[in-house]
């Protein structure tokens, strides 16, 4: 059977579903909130008090299921099934325009032991998830940044396994296990609404950690901690394994190819530290005047810094430049990298009456090292706007950019490489994406998502000459999600 014949049914399947859900379609609440999905639906806000919301039948599309959710939720637990279909289609420009399907189903257990056993303030959990599908990046548009959180490799694999404990009234909340640490730390909750992966693990880390680090589809045995001493002052600090898969840095296998089932638990390579800090904010007085309905932000700043080894974007083993006919091939190994960050979340504007209409905006940038990394500095900044279509007042737009820019080393590298080397070879530039959303809750537990994005300079290469069509690409997609 061809490859292709999977894209055509769900794309056959997701139209008939968009059919049939807009003919139909009323103004919902949004989808239930997961740790599982690296993008497409809304994060929870950094509370203070880390307490296990009240689970909401009506937001799953299988209810109760026959007091079955009844009787777990009794024992203290609860099971979360949620499914993502997804159909791209690179209609213009880049490598091989034409259609790409990816989706991934993933299923969450949580134990509360107060409810189990008695034991306060105690959560387990357990997930696993499938994804499947192609790589439009990959396969045909040729970009450093997927198009979807999705575009992650095929796999069917454990994802986390914690154990969570809640100390003083659950101000200090501990976990210990396989943690994923990209649906807390570095992330903006604004920015979870666009679907390119940059918005969500950043290209910064994705390419200059080992395996892109405890980052989905990924998590890596460690401990988070997450403390409020004061209201409105959320601090956080993750110590976990630099290195998921136990893979290389570098490797023709893709990391889901490594360690296919997510049961490495590696503790063999660096370390890695990750901190944040987190402050709630309102600037409606600074933005709107003394009156003005409150305009709720959040400022985040950051860093991590891993221990293990990691090799010079532009030198060899033996000190000479990679990009030269006599180098070892082998790049020079440096003890420890850094990075640091800066996430603001900001509502501009909103309305106080009924259907609220707001207006929210992200930036977030990073700085790394530039003896160690390929990858220096990255910007992603957006807006996002609610309740601006009529008769659907849970309707979110939203416009996003992002661009990440090489180190000095590589870059002199790339010119290493045309002097020495090879004279056809092309000068490393940003790419940039910008991407246009439309996120619809149809239903309680169903959301659309068209989704539109343009990318430049692909693959971060000086386009060649006569054929600037092809560095560029513009992208189609719609993003069916599910939860049962």
């Amino acid at each position: 059977m061809s490859d292709r014949v999977p894209d055509r049914w769900h794309l056959a399947g997701l139209c008939s579903v968009l059919g049939l859900l807009i003919g139909t379609g009323h103004a919902a609440t949004a989808p239930l909130v997961t740790d599982v999905l690296p993008s497409g639906v809304p994060l929870p806000s950094p509370a203070p008090g880390f307490v296990l919301p009240p689970e909401d039948t009506g937001t799953e599309l299988l209810g109760d299921a026959g007091g079955a959710r009844s009787w777990l939720a009794r024992k203290g637990i609860r099971f979360n099934l949620q499914d993502v279909e997804e159909i791209w289609g690179l209609t213009s420009g880049a490598q091989h325009p034409g259609p790409t399907y990816d989706g991934m189903t993933a299923a969450t257990l949580l134990l509360e032991t107060r409810r189990a056993f008695g034991w306060h303030d105690g959560l387990l959990n357990i997930s696993a998830i499938q994804v499947r599908g192609r790589s439009l990046a990959g396969e045909r548009l040729g970009s450093l940044n997927p198009v979807s959180g999705y575009d992650a490799g095929r796999t069917t694999r454990l994802f986390e396994l914690w154990y969570g404990q809640g100390f003083f009234g659950n101000r200090l909340d501990i976990r210990v296990g396989t943690i994923d640490l990209d649906t807390e730390f570095l992330v903006s909750q604004n920015a979870s609404l666009f679907l390119n992966a940059s918005f969500g693990w950043p290209l910064s880390t994705s390419s200059n950690l080992y395996s892109g680090g405890p980052s989905w589809p990924f998590s890596a045995v460690g401990t988070r901690i997450k403390w409020s001493p004061a209201y409105p002052l959320v601090l956080m600090l993750a110590i976990t394994d630099d290195n998921p898969t136990k893979g290389p840095f570098y490797s023709n296998i893709s990391p889901t190819r490594i360690d296919p089932s997510g049961t490495t638990f590696s503790t063999s390579g660096g370390t890695l530290f990750m901190g944040e800090a987190q402050l709630w904010v309102d600037a409606a007085q600074s933005l709107s005047g003394k009156d003005a309905p409150a305009l709720p932000g959040t400022w985040k700043i950051g860093g991590l810094y891993d221990t293990g080894r990691f090799p010079d974007p532009r030198y060899d083993s033996h000190g000479g430049l990679l990009g030269s006919p006599d180098s070892t091939g082998k790049p020079l190994y440096h003890s420890g990298t850094w990075l640091g960050y800066v996430v603001l979340d900001q509502a501009l504007w909103r309305t106080v009456s009924e259907p609220v209409k707001a207006i929210n905006a992200f930036v977030r940038a990073t700085l790394a090292s530039g003896t160690r990394n390929r990858f220096t500095t990255e910007v992603e900044a957006g807006l996002t706007f609610q309740g601006f279509v009529p008769s659907r007042p849970n309707d979110v737009i939203g416009i996003g950019w992002g661009t990440g820019f090489y180190s000095h080393r590589a870059k002199e590298n790339a010119r290493d490489v045309i002097r020495l080397s090879d004279s056809t070879g092309r000068l490393l530039v940003p790419e940039h994406h910008i991407e246009l959303t439309w996120q619809l809750p149809v239903r309680d537990y169903i959301t659309l998502q068209p989704d539109f994005q343009y990318f430049w300079n692909l693959g971060g290469q000086e386009p060649e000459k006569g054929a600037v069509s092809a560095s560029r690409g513009a992208v189609l997609g719609l993003n069916m999600t599910t939860t049962f």
